[in-house]
C-alpha cells in the first residue's frame, strides 16, 4: 500500500480500511514526533504524546478531520499544524513557572567553548524572540521544513519566511553576543 498516495490512503481509511491509516501513520509517526520535540522543545514523551493525540484525533468522529483534508497542503504540513496546535492549546493549560530558587541553570562561562552554557544561551535566546521570527527559524532548523512548507504552514509568502529567519538568525546572533561580552565584562563599571 505504500505506492498509493495520501489522497488514496484517505479515501480508503473512510472506507473502513484499518491497514491504510497503519499506513499513513507509518509515514508520518516518527517525522512528527522528530518536529515536534525539535520546534517545541518537547521531551521525547511529550512530543510522542502529542504526536499520539494527533493520531487519535484523526480517528474520532468518523475520520472527521481525516474528511477535511483538502489536499491543498501536504499531509506533513497538515499534521504539523494540527500537532502545532496541539502543543499550543497544551501550554494555555499549563503555563510554565519558572522557579527563581531553581538554581539548576548553570551561570554563564566566561568560557564559549562550554557546550552546555551555550546550549542554554542560545535556548534562552531563542525564547527570547518574538513569535513571528522564532517560529521560522525553528520550522526550519528543528523542524526540517523547506521555506515553502513554512510559508504554506504559516500562510505567509516565502520571502516574508526567509526575512523573518534571517532577522531571526540577526537577532540571535545580537542577543548572544550581548551575552557573551557581559559575561567577559562582568564586574566592570560602565562608562557611557
Amino acid at each position: 500500500m505504500s505506492e498509493l498516495s495520501d489522497l488514496q490512503l484517505i479515501q480508503r481509511i473512510t472506507a473502513g480500511d484499518s491497514g491504510a491509516f497503519a499506513t499513513l501513520e507509518g509515514r508520518y509517526r516518527q517525522r512528527l514526533t522528530g518536529f515536534l520535540k525539535g520546534r517545541q522543545q518537547l521531551s521525547q514523551e511529550e512530543a510522542e504524546d502529542v504526536t499520539q493525540d494527533v493520531f487519535t484525533t484523526l480517528l474520532t468522529n468518523d475520520y472527521a478531520a481525516l474528511r477535511g483534508f483538502e489536499g491543498r497542503s501536504s499531509m506533513y504540513t497538515w499534521l504539523c499544524t494540527i500537532g502545532l496546535r496541539r502543543c499550543y492549546r497544551r501550554q494555555q493549560r499549563q503555563p510554565q513557572v519558572v522557579d527563581a530558587a531553581d538554581d539548576s541553570t548553570p551561570e554563564p562561562s566566561a568560557d564559549p567553548t562550554d557546550s552546555g552554557v551555550v546550549a542554554t544561551q542560545v535556548r534562552q535566546a531563542m525564547t527570547a524572540l518574538p513569535e513571528q521570527f522564532r517560529t521560522p527559524l525553528m520550522l526550519h532548523h528543528f523542524g526540517g521544513l523547506e521555506y515553502h512548507e513554512i510559508a504554506e504552514l504559516l500562510g505567509v509568502p516565502g520571502n516574508t519566511v526567509a526575512t523573518r529567519i534571517c532577522r531571526a538568525k540577526r537577532r540571535l546572533r545580537e542577543m548572544l553576543t550581548e551575552e557573551n561580552g557581559r559575561g567577559r565584562n562582568h564586574g566592570a563599571v560602565a562608562t557611557n
